[in-house]
């Protein structure tokens, strides 16, 4: 597989992250001393609080995806590793964060950080957690529909596709939703599902299973070369 990254949009996101994160604390404890010397700056106190507060959410949405071992940009490769060359995985290069290229069209790779136990019932999706609550008032999204969301990100891809390909020329597009945390429990129907919703551990057998037919022309695949790969700053693996 060919991995095709936008290594500038990620590097300058996971500084970010690991900075705010700092930045977050120190506020948060500078507010601590605030309160105990000067306890009648009490609106300074509070603004550098909400302040502090900001900035750690702001390093908790970017560390759950730029930073660590379970950073997006690392788990979605590792989840694909062993497929052929035949594969182009699009890191950051479209509206969409990660777009698989197949022999036979894309598949849009919706992400999810959650851990704990996921269900979809009923037309419900729930997240269950331990500390969940903390979780979620420390930056975690919540599960919200992700089929929707998914759905979503794979129509702007092909409103993408239809902006930047010649009249007439057509490209399947799919999409999957992948949680990436290790500890994820899913307890979903695969056919009630709106959307395949998938580990780590079987992204990659799920897409041999599922290959998306007829395969693509060569000079489909070249046009698909041209307008989506060689766009913004990106390096190849």
């Amino acid at each position: 597989m060919q991995v095709i990254t936008n290594e500038s949009y990620i590097n300058r996101r996971k500084k970010i992250g690991e900075l705010a994160a700092f930045a977050g604390l120190i506020l948060l404890a500078a507010s601590a001393v605030l309160i105990i010397v000067k306890p009648e700056w009490l609106w300074v106190t509070m603004a550098v609080v909400w302040l502090g507060f900001i900035v750690s959410l702001t390093g908790s949405y970017l560390g759950e995806r730029f930073v660590g071992p379970n950073a997006h940009w690392k788990r979605v490769p590792d989840a694909l590793k062993g497929l052929s060359r035949d594969y182009w995985l699009l890191m950051y290069q479209l509206p969409s964060p990660y777009v698989l290229v197949e022999p036979g069209g894309l598949t849009v790779i919706s992400v999810k950080p959650q851990g704990g136990k996921v269900t979809y019932e009923d037309g419900r999706w729930r997240h269950r957690q331990k500390l969940g609550f903390l979780r979620r008032f420390a930056g975690q999204e919540s599960i919200g529909r992700p089929g929707r969301f998914a759905n979503a990100e794979a129509d702007v891809v092909r409103d993408q596709l239809a902006k930047r390909l010649p009249e007439g020329t057509e490209i399947p597009v799919r999409t999957v939703i992948l949680f990436t945390q290790p500890d994820i429990e899913l307890d979903v129907d695969a056919d009630a599902v709106p959307v395949p919703t998938l580990r780590v551990a079987t992204l990659k057998r799920w897409l041999r299973k599922n290959p998306l037919r007829p395969k693509l022309s060569a000079e489909t695949r070249a046009l698909l070369a041209k307008v989506l790969l060689l766009d913004g700053e990106t390096e190849v693996e």
